[in-house]
């Protein structure tokens, strides 16, 4: 069994297609044929199903595919260990939440430039459906984003870090100076909110509704340093990651509201599909997400 033709078939698998995956290898259609036959003679199966032009795994073919991306998995990581940093290449494809991009994205692109110059990295924003369908399509390798803890069958999750959502507003609003805030004076408020379809903005909504709750902000706005900007002026209250305003509530310009009623958390997640091979700028990129969660020793 080559790693080649394992290579092929979790391409096909990926795609559905004989011919896109061909495309994608830069290998001819009758290529990709033989290495799926090939590996289908070799195993005594049919790992394809072919019917009006579907391709689809058999029953056979979804049992090989989780130990054809261990094999290729472990392939690569060998490949990528002879390699110095600067020999990685090619291009990464990252969708991630915009509050992310504009917050912990920086720290991770600039260690990853410093290590890896050569690879091309290619980052699309986007709500948490969004970056499913990206994903699903083969539009990005990654995605990254803020929400409920997700679960599902189709992708591999290689980060699960906790962050606290909470209610924010000036210094100067007299709901900063109460050791806590009720949901009705929160709603009382004029609330400057993310748009619908924002990960911390839904469980919001939802969390109040289960109350028969209904939020009615007089500003909706996809920009957070907008919102952020807003409040310094004293204009409104928002619902915003403690991680985008750690640094306005520590010096003073912001001021992080307690109430009971709603203290939410949602999780950071790094994702990609189970059908996914990785390539070793993938792995590289892991890897360093990973490390800049570890705690280190002081």
């Amino acid at each position: 069994m080559e790693l080649r033709t394992l290579n092929t078939f979790l391409k096909v698998a990926e795609l559905r297609s004989f011919s896109r995956a061909a495309v994608q290898l830069g290998y001819s259609q009758s290529t990709v044929t033989t290495h799926i036959q090939l590996l289908e003679s070799e195993l005594g199966v049919q790992l394809f199903d072919r019917i009006n032009k579907t391709v689809r795994l058999t029953q056979y073919g979804e049992t090989l595919s989780g130990y054809a991306r261990d094999l290729t998995r472990t392939a690569a990581a060998a490949t990528a260990a002879m390699q110095t940093p600067q020999a990685l290449s090619g291009e990464l494809r990252i969708a991630m939440a915009e509050s992310l991009c504009s917050t912990f994205f920086p720290q991770i692109l600039r260690r990853f430039h410093q290590v890896h110059p050569n690879v091309a990295l290619i980052v699309r924003t986007g709500g948490t459906s969004d970056m499913f369908d990206m994903l699903q399509h083969n539009e990005v390798d990654f995605f990254y984003t803020l929400d409920r803890r997700l679960f599902q069958t189709d992708f591999m999750k290689f980060l699960d870090v906790e962050e606290p959502v909470c209610f924010v507003t000036s210094p100067r609003n007299p709901l900063a100076a109460q050791q806590t805030v009720t949901t009705e004076q929160i709603l009382s408020q004029e609330l400057i909110l993310t748009e619908r379809g924002m990960s911390y903005r839904d469980v919001l909504t939802e969390t109040l509704a289960k109350d028969g709750l209904e939020l009615r902000p007089f500003l909706e706005v996809g920009n957070t340093d907008l919102i952020c900007k807003l409040l310094t002026a004293d204009i409104g209250v928002s619902y915003l990651p403690e991680y985008l305003i750690r640094s306005a509530l520590e010096c003073g310009t912001l001021s992080k509201l307690n109430v009971p009623t709603c203290h939410l958390y949602l999780w950071r997640q790094l994702f990609c599909h189970r059908d996914k091979w990785i390539t070793p700028q993938m792995q590289a990129m892991i890897d360093l997400m990973q490390s800049l969660e570890t705690p280190t020793d002081a």
